[in-house]
């Protein structure tokens, strides 16, 4: 039976020149009177480790997470000082961490990040969950790192598949403790959401990772708008781990608009906001600690719509110009005075500015522009190191400026950019923001991610605005996992837009038996560049379910329409129900296993496959194929659905199944399995589903004999199928290929397709006599 076990750990006594902790022993405390609560985290096992020395909680960490099942759910929570090295790597104090005597850490007397990940990266569980109430900066009293304006690298340093890492702090400037909180400050908010009955925000009874964490997150940030939590996970599903029950709310009072009244449980207040009207529709979107960048980001996307959608004037527009437009949208759009891109030469040069903005009106009333440069930008320059600035891990710098005359502190970020970036050669580069208002909400590093995002897409899309945004969109998704619900669904429209405009094309599938045209496999292309629109497979991968059966469902509609037109186009003299029916040959279409499961999808497809009357065929402009001539080759990019309704199931293959016996069954429908052996088209999944076809890469055959690949492959579906084995489909062959078509037909591969049969294009069409003669010769050797 699945089991719920934590261990706590809780640092508050140190040596040497870390300061004490009395908020973290409480910490662990009150977090286990929740978590064994059974009105609440109802947890199995809850084990403590208070003040440990770093071999007893090495000791600790290890024992405790080598016994745990497959099925369990895990959870490790940390309340003490965190450190960094030298090297940018995160350690957690314990009761004897030490310097040395030149000030480097002790490694033997903390326990390091890595060691953690390795130890849960054993674990046979497969729910893990991480929580950090610590802080990275600040701990030794003679600062071990200085850098304390940077991103932790947590992802790099504990994120995993099935893992999900919830931190007090997005960066390392936090404060541990509040004088006059017992608990920290993170703990003591998360508290507040296990026992809060309005932190369940979906309203179903049961709190999730994601739930806790912005109902803690958006407290936190009430006190402290400078702090902000951070949640990394590198699957969606992270976000659906249940971790407890939600409290109910009193019948008597859950019907009320507006609640001032509030409860005390134990010595935490916990204040009751505004509950759901019964009228509306939908709750109240849960916050973000991301939404406070989004006046930034539409405030830079509209400076470069405004500029280069103007009549005429990206025609004439120099390079220099587009990067001095780039960093002048940076600074309006930052509030700043001034920005530049900056070089560091080798030479005798050092720093150059090669392109900037213009002067903020507050430079003319205060500097000359002239000496701004010359003494405040150059000073501040000169105070940051180069290993400092592009030290790993880290998104950029800051400093502090005080005006002697006006006594008034700026803010200034160094922000490095790519080291391969083909504009400063084998030099570092990097954008200065100058000028930030002292009590600026945009620093972070989230805020320098936009930054570079914007950088980098306006250079390579600098007339396409909604491209750009889907870059800085996609990155922040891409770091920071949960984004605002404004970010999200303008992300999707976005996505949308760009569907809408993606045409399909047909790739012709070779009968080696017969030298015909046996199918056609639909291939979604740009219709300027003519390729495969990689940014919306990758979006739609990244963005999750909502956009993949978005994408799954427009191509498929697409296909079909388009094939079917096709068909009525090349035939229409010949336009009888029966002849077109013929003259259907099987069509191939790309989908991923999420959208498979979705009843929407599956609806979609019944809809396409349902035949009209023959007294209704083609005068109502509607288009269909029938159920027995669609193929849906299952992508390999992501892997098998592992939850269904928020739940994990104990068997995704079996499940899967079970969906696609559906399609088949009810529709006719065929399925294959696109790129066996790449990505997560694996044997188990071969051997489990037993498909009609199998598309083999011909990459894959550059690996070993090909010969030895496809006698393999024959062997494993005979095995999988005794009396019905899947066909084999070779796909991508040309005259590069390790193996011609003489070879395919003597070790029995059915079909082929790749440049040597055709390439993808708008039409279909019957082979020529001229290319089927080509092709015979080719096959005979």
């Amino acid at each position: 039976m699945p089991q719920k076990v934590a261990l706590l750990i809780g640092v508050s006594d140190y040596k040497e020149n870390l300061d004490s902790l009395p908020a973290a022993a409480q910490d662990i405390e009150v977090l286990k009177e929740v978590l064994e609560n059974p009105k609440m985290g109802e947890f199995d096992q809850v084990k403590l480790l208070c003040n440990p020395d770093s071999l007893e909680m090495q000791y600790g960490i290890e024992t405790f997470f080598m016994e745990c099942e497959k099925e369990d759910l895990i959870l490790l929570f940390f309340s003490g000082h965190g450190l960094k090295d030298d090297r940018n790597n995160l350690h957690f104090a314990t009761t004897n961490t030490k310097k040395n005597s030149r000030g480097d850490l002790i490694l033997s007397t903390v326990v390091s990040a890595s060691f953690v990940n390795q130890v849960m990266s054993r674990c046979r569980a497969r729910r893990q969950v991480i929580i950090l109430d610590c802080c990275f900066s600040g701990a030794f009293r003679t600062s071990l790192q200085s850098k304390d304006d940077s991103s932790l690298g947590l992802r790099e340093q504990l994120g995993a598949e099935g893992r999900v890492v919830l931190a007090s702090s997005s960066s390392t400037q936090y404060s541990f403790e509040h004088k006059e909180s017992e608990l920290s400050i993170y703990t003591k908010h998360l508290i507040e959401a296990f026992e809060s009955v309005t932190s369940d925000a979906n309203q179903d009874g049961y709190l999730s990772i994601y739930e806790l964490h912005e109902y803690a997150t958006q407290r936190v940030q009430e006190e402290y708008d400078d702090i902000t939590p951070k949640i990394i996970v590198l699957k969606d599903e992270g976000y659906n781990i249940i971790l407890s029950k939600a409290q109910v709310i009193d019948s008597s009072i859950k019907n009320a608009k507006t609640i001032e009244e509030s409860f005390s449980t134990g010595k935490i207040r916990v204040k009751i906001p505004q509950f759901k009207d019964e009228t509306s529709n939908r709750y109240k979107a849960i916050p973000s600690s991301l939404e406070y960048l989004e006046p930034f980001i539409e405030k830079l996307i509209e400076n470069l719509r405004n500029r280069y959608f103007s009549t005429n004037h990206f025609e004439n527009t120099s390079e220099n110009e587009k990067f001095n437009n780039i960093m002048e949208f940076i600074r309006i759009s930052s509030d700043a005075d001034f920005v530049a891109l900056v070089q560091f030469c080798d030479d005798q040069s050092g720093w150059l500015s090669r392109f900037q903005s213009s002067f903020s009106d507050k430079i003319h009333g205060t500097y000359d522009p002239s000496i701004y440069l010359e003494s405040v930008v150059k000073e501040i320059l000169t105070s940051a190191s180069l290993d400092e600035i592009f030290t790993t891990g880290y998104r950029g710098v800051y400093r502090s400026y005080r005006h002697e005359e006006t006594e008034n502190h700026q803010l200034f970020a160094l922000i490095p950019l790519a080291p391969c970036d083909e504009l400063f050669g084998n030099d570092a580069g990097f954008i200065v923001v100058c000028g930030l208002p002292e009590k600026s909400k945009i620093i972070s590093d989230a805020y320098t991610r936009v930054i570079t995002s914007f950088y980098q897409a306006s250079r390579r899309f600098p007339f396409s605005p909604s491209i750009v945004e889907a870059e800085i969109l996609d990155n922040l998704k891409q770091d920071y996992g949960f984004v605002p619900l404004n970010f999200y669904e303008k992300r999707f429209d976005i996505f949308c837009e760009r569907l809408s405009q993606i045409e399909m094309y047909f790739e012709p599938i070779l009968d080696l038996d017969t030298i015909t045209i046996s199918g056609w496999e639909a291939l979604a292309r740009d219709p300027n560049t003519l390729s495969a629109p990689v940014d919306l497979f990758k979006a739609a991968e990244l963005w999750g379910k909502r956009f993949t059966i978005e994408l799954d469902i427009v191509l498929l509609e697409s296909a079909v329409r388009t094939y079917y037109y096709e068909i009525v186009n090349d035939y229409h003299d010949n336009g009888s129900h029966n002849f077109l029916m013929k003259k259907i040959l099987p069509l191939s279409v790309n989908v991923y296993p999420q959208s498979l499961v979705q009843d929407v999808y599956y609806k979609t497809v019944k809809r396409l496959t349902s035949i009209p009357e023959e007294s209704t065929f083609m005068s109502d402009g509607s288009y269909f194929i029938p159920g027995r001539k669609l193929i849906l080759e299952i992508s390999e990019k992501t892997e098998l659905p592992s939850f269904e309704k928020g739940i994990r199931l104990q068997n995704p293959l079996e499940s899967f199944k079970n969906k696609l016996s559906k399609y088949s069954r009810d529709l006719k429908v065929k399925f294959g399995i696109d790129d066996f052996g790449v990505g997560h088209a694996s044997m188990s999944r071969l051997a489990g589903l037993s498909p009609p076809y199998v598309k083999v890469d011909r990459e894959m055959l550059h690996h070993r004999p090909a010969e030895i690949i496809i006698k393999f492959l024959h062997d494993l579906v005979a095995f999988a199928s005794p009396l019905n084995p899947a066909l084999i489909i070779l796909e991508g062959l040309d005259e590069k290929s390790p193996i011609n078509l003489r070879q395919l037909r003597e070790l029995e591969v059915s079909y082929v397709q790749g440049h040597i049969i055709g390439k993808a294009g708008p039409q279909i069409y019957d082979l020529s006599p001229e290319k089927r003669k080509f092709l015979e010769d080719k096959i005979q050797g």
